[in-house]
Formats: structure tokens, C-alpha cells, sequence
């Protein structure tokens, strides 16, 4: 009898501590940190990952969040589950999980829940788990490939949303549909203040469903321009026609050239255009049947400005390494650069600046203002900004407010855009702050090339809600509510530049596909790095034959740091971290010892993170040039060198040279110390911990390196009073 009891009141504590309930009760009435029991139907499987489940019964639908099952079996789609577990919340989404007390497989095969048919309008809490359907839906890069870890903006009714795809999605590799489709999925929420954020989660290709019978098959592409007209090329499934729509107003698109041949790869040249201008484009493919049209992009001719680039530094540089053009280091004239630049003004000023509290650059503003100059500024609400304060009050300024990431994290200015010979273009990393202008290592990049001008103007103008003096708030977009409407190929002085800008333009992607030309040497500077599918480009390159991947990354030991993923994979990498001035770069440089093997330059005030991917507005340049590659090199190697034990001047002055490096079977050392014979030789791993010592007898010695492990490792050499110490990375 007493077991007995003792049961029943188990069995009771059970139900008080779990109720069963539907979703929608669950959504309404119970809090996150109780515990619920529900029923439903799970509505997909392993193509959207492991560790997530989203289920749905006949009132609502929610995630199922367990970690990696463990102790239960995994669900898959047309399953109905019951699942116990406490209510939780992660970024803004409800979940049930992770803390699941019973996870029990009823039924399988079942069929789906039917997809509910909503507009935008409907795109909100009340759908949130639910499988819903948009129709006549659109993307804005029609035509381009799908990546993982990546957002995607579709257009419905004149209002955009984004999708989201996770690494390893399905449709990771697949075409993105031109024109209006089916388009299905599940909805989810990521957002950092609990409010908005709702994405679609499509599962796989067939919940992008076409209609038409001729599609695009690549995104719209630029093959050639020059200062008077652009090639543009696509390919389609099927033969059509070949027609572009294009002008200088993205809302009024009437000017035409074709080819009516029936053809799958598509090329067609716009002529008689103006220089330094951009042009808004979509393509019209036909057949017999049906017509299929791309998104709209924009395109820019090549300007008759100079086109001059100056790259400056506010940190020192070592000139020995300099083989064409030395890199130049501001220091703490870095806001009187700046300053000359807007001193030079003569009809527009736009800033898009993060954050300012300098003071000489504000009086150049203010300066540029009371001569009549134009003004518009964008800058982060959430910020100090002193200098914003110490401007003339009717100098009109925009604020990003919500506190997204970084929000508005640009460091761009725009001079004389409609100036040929006048106009500029100053980018880079630093905040025109004391801490970014005069302590921190950063870089500043000045353009005289009207058509990036022009470039950027647009999406300066997007933020600020049109091309007025004043900003349109009702019409300024920020985040991932901007289209993908820049240009992103220029000419610049003959030089190939791209630009891109956060979040919209696939910025990651761009400089994946940087990282993946690598031919020799791979070295970056960079205040963070925490995106892991630009962690594995870099490992991919560097274990490449006759690849040497190199870098430092300020911040280490934060939340989502792949430092040491880095380290683990055999890549030489320094940590920055707690030194003093910060690294706040955001660089990477490609093949500078390479000429013939086009050495490039990645900048900007994007760091390598989901935040600036996602949330936040960057700017992103890759400059194509051997010497502007090399001035960069300067200022890395000063860092490196600054970083990397090297060999200490002593009376008896040492020759040691080993090779190669990396190595993977052995090492040849050659040592010449003047002074005492006794010398010994060790391997030190990451932590300090010695794994490998012998003495050295003569000059020339081999080290048999094949038993350890992959990493980056510290060969010292010593004799007693001295050592010698580099970096020796084994693969």
C-alpha cells in the first residue's frame, strides 16, 4: 500500500509539474520556465539540421529545441511527437527545450499540417512555428546561388522580408528563382530585443516553387564596361529572348536593348551611357509560353576622374618590405587628413559615420557648412558622438535606433559626388574617434573616382529615405530592410575595385571567394573572427601546397572566437588581445608576394562576424592592385613583427635559418653561433609546454617532425645565457 501511494503522488507531482496542453494554450498562457507536455506533428527533418525540430498541431506550431537528442530518437518529418519539456525563449523565439524530460515517437508518416496562405501583413507571432505560404513572391537575387548561414530578402506585395539557410541546408549551391513563385517554409524569429526579426525557414527546392517554363539559371553579371557602355550576360533554363530594362531611376526603367533569338546564354550591351553613372537594370527572358524577369541591380560605367587611391595608417609601418610604393603612416594626423579632404568640399558632404567625438573634423564640417557646402550625416543613435554636438545645429543628422549589433557601424565619407575631378571617396576601419584616429591600429582609404562616389551615394541615400537635403525617416531603411541595389564592380584608375555593403550584398560570400584565390601568402589583421565558414576558407587555403596562411586577431577569448579553431587547424596566428594600442582592422591581403597572381585587398568596417553579416550596415571594399597589396603588407609585417619573438641581439650575433615552414615530415635547421658550442634545440606547443628537445652538434641538423600533432608551434634555440625563438608551424 505505501509503494502504492508513493506512486500516485509521483504520478501527481508529474501532472501539476507538467501540463498537458495544445500549442496555441501553450503560447498563451503558459511562461517560459514551466514545464509542458504537447502533441503534434514534426514538420521537417535533417535538412534544416539536428538539433532542431518544429512541430504543429491543429492551433499553432513551435521549435522543439534538444541539443543532440541524446536518449531519445531523433524526429523526422510526417512524425507525431509528444514531447515534456520547460519553455524557453531564444532571441525572441519560443522554444520548447533544451531541458526535455521525455521525447515519445506516436506515430510516423503522417501527413503534414496545411500551409497556411498569409501576406506580410501576417508575418508576425501568431505564425510563428506554422508552415505558411507566400504567393507570388519574389527574390531580390533572382538568379544567384544560395549559401549557408546566409539571409535572403524576398519581396511580397510590395513589402520584403527575409528568408534564412543554415549551413548545410538543402538548398546550399541551388539557384536562387527569378520572378514571382511559391515560396514556403516555416516561420522563425532571431532578434536581439524580442521584438520583429520573423524569417522563413524554407526546407528545401520544392518549397520554392516556379510556374513559369523558361527561368534564370544565373544571376545577372557584368562582363566588361567602360566610360560609355556595360555588357551584362545571364543564362536561362530553357531558349528566349534577351532583353534588358535599364536608366538612372530605379522606378522608371524604359530604355531597352535586346536580341529576339531564342537562346539560353544571354549577352546584350548598353551603349551611349554617361560616365561615372549608375545605371538600374532587370533582364526579360521569353519563350512561347511564359517570361521570367530578374530582380533589379545596378551597374556603373567607368568615370573620367583621376582615379587616384591613397591608403594611409595610423599606425607605423616597416618600409624594408616595400617593393613598389611605401605605405604611408599618418599617426595622430589622421583627422587633419581627413579634414583636408572635407576642407576641399565644394557643393556635398555626405557622412555615414559610426561614431565621432573629433573635434577637427567636426570644425571641417562646420566649416564646409557656413560655405555652403550640403550636409547630410547618418550615424548610430546609441552612440556618444560628441562631435555631433559641437557642429551647427541645423546640419540635419539621421540616427539608426534600434541597437542591433552595432547598428550603423559605416565609417564612409562622400565628397562632390557629381564632381568629375572634385569628388571622393574616404573608407576604411576607423571611427573618427580619439581611440580610432589616434590610439588604435586602423587604415583610411581615399578614392577620386566619381563612379564609387555615385556607388555609394545609393546607399547613403537609401539610409537617409531619398536624395533630398533633408532625411524622409518614413522612408529610410536600415539593416536588412535595404535592397541589394549597388553596384559592385568598378574601374577605378584601371584598377578593379568591388564594393560591398551589410546586410544585404552577401558581404561574407565576397570575401570567401577573395580568400579561395589565394595562390601563395594569405595575411590578416583583424579585430574579430567568428565566422566559421570563413575560419574553414582560410584553414582550406593554408593547407594547400605552397599556401602560407598568417594573422592576428584582437579580440581571442570572446564568445564565438575561432582563434583557436584556427590554431587547431595549423594556422599561424597571433593573438592581439590585451595589447596595447587595439587591433580595431578589419584586413586581409592576398598574394602580395605575387604579381602575376592578382594580389587584392580586403577592408572596410566590417569585421568578420554573424553581426556584421546580418544585422548591422557595413561597407566592404576589395581592391585588386600589387602595390596597394603591399602597402598593406607594410603595415601587417610592423605587427607581426611586433607580435613574434624574434632572435635577440647578443654580442656573439646568431645565423639560424630553418625550412620549410610549414613543415610536416622534418626540418632543416642550419645554426651558426659564434660564441658557445653548447647548444640544444626545443619545441614548444600553444600553452608553453615543452614537446621537444635535443642538442645540437655543428651546424646543420634535422628535425623529425612527423609524430606531432598539426598546430603552430615555438622553436627555441639556446645556449645557456641566450635563446632564439620563431613561430614553426607543422602540418
Amino acid at each position: 500500500m505505501k509503494s502504492y501511494l508513493l506512486a500516485l503522488l509521483a504520478l501527481c507531482n508529474a501532472l501539476l509539474l507538467s501540463a498537458q496542453t495544445d500549442i496555441q494554450d501553450l503560447r498563451d498562457n503558459y511562461a517560459v520556465g514551466q514545464v509542458v507536455t504537447i502533441t503534434g506533428i514534426v514538420t521537417h527533418g535533417e535538412e534544416m539540421g539536428s538539433s532542431v525540430r518544429y512541430m504543429q498541431d491543429e492551433s499553432a506550431g513551435i521549435a522543439i529545441y534538444s541539443g543532440a537528442w541524446e536518449g531519445f530518437t531523433t524526429p523526422s518529418r510526417g512524425d507525431e511527437i509528444t514531447v515534456t519539456g520547460e519553455i524557453t525563449e531564444f532571441n525572441g523565439l519560443l522554444e520548447v527545450g533544451p531541458n526535455l524530460s521525455a521525447v515519445t515517437i506516436n506515430s510516423t508518416g503522417n501527413e503534414l499540417p496545411d500551409f497556411e496562405y498569409i501576406d506580410l501583413s501576417d508575418f508576425n507571432e501568431g505564425v510563428e512555428g506554422e508552415l505558411v505560404n507566400f504567393d507570388g513572391a519574389q527574390f531580390q537575387d533572382g538568379g544567384s546561388t544560395f549559401a549557408g548561414n546566409n539571409t535572403y530578402t524576398f519581396i511580397h506585395e510590395g513589402e520584403q522580408s527575409i528568408i534564412y539557410l543554415r549551413t548545410g541546408s538543402a538548398l546550399e549551391g541551388q539557384i536562387i528563382p527569378a520572378g514571382q513563385i511559391t515560396l514556403r517554409g516555416i516561420v522563425s524569429q532571431f532578434t536581439f530585443d524580442g521584438f520583429g526579426g520573423y524569417q522563413l525557414l524554407p526546407r528545401d527546392m520544392e518549397d520554392l516553387i516556379s510556374n513559369s517554363t523558361i527561368n534564370l539559371a544565373s544571376q545577372l553579371t557584368q562582363s566588361s564596361h567602360d566610360e560609355s557602355s556595360i555588357t551584362l550576360n545571364w543564362l536561362t533554363d530553357t531558349p528566349g529572348t534577351t532583353v534588358l530594362y535599364y536608366g538612372t531611376d530605379a522606378d522608371n526603367l524604359t530604355e531597352t536593348a535586346s536580341d529576339m533569338a531564342a537562346v539560353t546564354s544571354h549577352e546584350v550591351t548598353m551603349t551611349g551611357l554617361e560616365p561615372g553613372t549608375v545605371y538600374f537594370v532587370y533582364a526579360e527572358s521569353a519563350n512561347d509560353d511564359s517570361a521570367v524577369q530578374s530582380s533589379v541591380s545596378s551597374f556603373v560605367t567607368v568615370s573620367e576622374s583621376s582615379g587616384d587611391i591613397h591608403v594611409y595608417f595610423t599606425g607605423s609601418v616597416d618600409t624594408s618590405v616595400a617593393t613598389l610604393d611605401e605605405a604611408i603612416s599618418l599617426g595622430a594626423a589622421t583627422n587633419d587628413t581627413i579634414a583636408a579632404y572635407i576642407d576641399r568640399a565644394l557643393s556635398t558632404i555626405d557622412l555615414a559615420v559610426y561614431n565621432n567625438n573629433d573635434q577637427t573634423i567636426m570644425n571641417a564640417v562646420d566649416d564646409a557648412y557656413d560655405r555652403g557646402v550640403q550636409i547630410r550625416y547618418i550615424t548610430q543613435g546609441s552612440n556618444a558622438n560628441i562631435g555631433l554636438g559641437q557642429i551647427n545645429s541645423e546640419i540635419p543628422v539621421l540616427e539608426r535606433q534600434d541597437e542591433n549589433g552595432s547598428g550603423m557601424h559605416n565609417k564612409f565619407v562622400i565628397i562632390d559626388a557629381d564632381d568629375t575631378d572634385n569628388c571622393a571617396l574616404i573608407t576604411g576601419s576607423t571611427n573618427f574617434t580619439t581611440n580610432g584616429l589616434v590610439e588604435d591600429y586602423n587604415n583610411v582609404v581615399f578614392f577620386q573616382d566619381q563612379s564609387i562616389c555615385r556607388g555609394y551615394r545609393v546607399e547613403f541615400e537609401e539610409m537617409w529615405g531619398g536624395s533630398g537635403s533633408q532625411p524622409i525617416v518614413g522612408n529610410s531603411k536600415f539593416s536588412s530592410l535595404k535592397l541589394n541595389n549597388t553596384p559592385k564592380q568598378y574601374t577605378i584608375g584601371g584598377v578593379p575595385v568591388e564594393a560591398y555593403f551589410s546586410p544585404t550584398d552577401g558581404v561574407t560570400d565576397a570575401i570567401k571567394s577573395a580568400i579561395q584565390t589565394t595562390d601563395s601568402d594569405l595575411d590578416f589583421a583583424l579585430l574579430v573572427l567568428t565566422r566559421d565558414d570563413l575560419t574553414e576558407a582560410i584553414i582550406e587555403e593554408d593547407n594547400l601546397f605552397l599556401v602560407v596562411a598568417r594573422g592576428m586577431i584582437e579580440q581571442v577569448s570572446g564568445n564565438g572566437s575561432d582563434f583557436q579553431t584556427l590554431l587547431d587547424g595549423g594556422v599561424d596566428t597571433e593573438s592581439h588581445e590585451g595589447i596595447f594600442p587595439q587591433l580595431h582592422h578589419k584586413y586581409c591581403i592576398i598574394d602580395h608576394s605575387s604579381p602575376d597572381s592578382d594580389p587584392l585587398v580586403i577592408t572596410g568596417s566590417h569585421n568578420w562576424s554573424s553581426s556584421a553579416e546580418t544585422v548591422n550596415d557595413e561597407n566592404t571594399v576589395i581592391i585588386h592592385d600589387a602595390s596597394i597589396a603591399n602597402q598593406f603588407y607594410q603595415e601587417w609585417y610592423q605587427r607581426w613583427s611586433e607580435l613574434t619573438v624574434g632572435v635577440e641581439e647578443v654580442e656573439n650575433q646568431w645565423d639560424v635559418r630553418f625550412y620549410p615552414n610549414p613543415a610536416s615530415d622534418v626540418v632543416n635547421l642550419y645554426v651558426n653561433n659564434t660564441g658557445s658550442s653548447k647548444l640544444s634545440v626545443s619545441l614548444l606547443d600553444i600553452t608553453g609546454k615543452e614537446v621537444y628537445q635535443s642538442s645540437l652538434q655543428g651546424k646543420k641538423h634535422l628535425l623529425d617532425v612527423s609524430s606531432m600533432s598539426h598546430g603552430v608551434y615555438t622553436l627555441m634555440i639556446h645556449d645557456g645565457q641566450y635563446s632564439y625563438a620563431q613561430k614553426l608551424v607543422i602540418r
